[in-house]
């Protein structure tokens, strides 16, 4: 779909992580961000879409053997992007809300298993919007939602800009401030 990123290690920097970021990119099926909690579907499986670009940034060489987007250890995965054209505005716009559909249920889990938080939306124009969920920690789960006033580590972001959607996956450990100014930078440039 684009040779650009839609994030880059500046944004990182910018954010406070100094580690060096490795790019990796593919293009087909796999899945995008959605955990056990929502069935662990592929992009293909959800949307029927099967050629989108996949890109990780990572800060170790070594990339899982089943897709090269994914750090062999989960603590090397900073980012994972996937994005792609629906081929028309409406059709994004139906593919963004499926993805967040599919992560909501991931908003209520039993006590001391990770949880998404509440669901932030950022408007940058008409057609360019995101709706992000950080995530928590197990620890911080004790009734079953997200905790009141505790920061998330990361978190997901459905992108749309125009007929363009995707999905972005934080494993760095970023907080509501971080990840806004994350998103905000992926959605325009998607």
């Amino acid at each position: 779909m684009t040779n650009g990123h839609l994030l880059t290690a500046a944004d990182f920097r910018k954010v406070g992580l100094s580690k060096r970021i490795y790019v990796r990119d593919r293009v087909g099926d796999g899945n995008y961000a959605n955990a056990a909690c929502t069935g662990e579907k592929t992009l293909g499986e959800t949307l029927g879409s099967s050629d989108a670009h996949f890109r990780g940034l990572v800060t170790s060489k070594d990339t899982g053997q089943g897709d090269p987007t994914e750090a062999a250890n989960i603590d090397d995965q900073v980012a994972r992007e996937v994005a792609d054209d629906a081929g028309s505005r409406a059709l994004a716009q139906n593919y963004a809300q499926r993805l967040l559909l599919e992560e909501v249920p991931c908003q209520s889990e039993p006590a001391t298993h990770w949880i998404y938080g509440p669901t932030h939306t950022i408007d940058v124009a008409a057609d360019i919007t995101a709706s992000w969920m950080g995530v928590y920690g197990g620890d911080l789960n004790t009734t079953g939602t997200a905790p009141r006033g505790k920061e998330p580590c990361g978190g997901v972001a459905i992108l749309r800009n125009g007929s363009h959607y995707g999905v972005l996956e934080v494993d760095a450990c970023l907080d509501t401030a971080a990840m806004t100014r994350i998103v905000r930078a992926a959605v325009t440039r998607l």
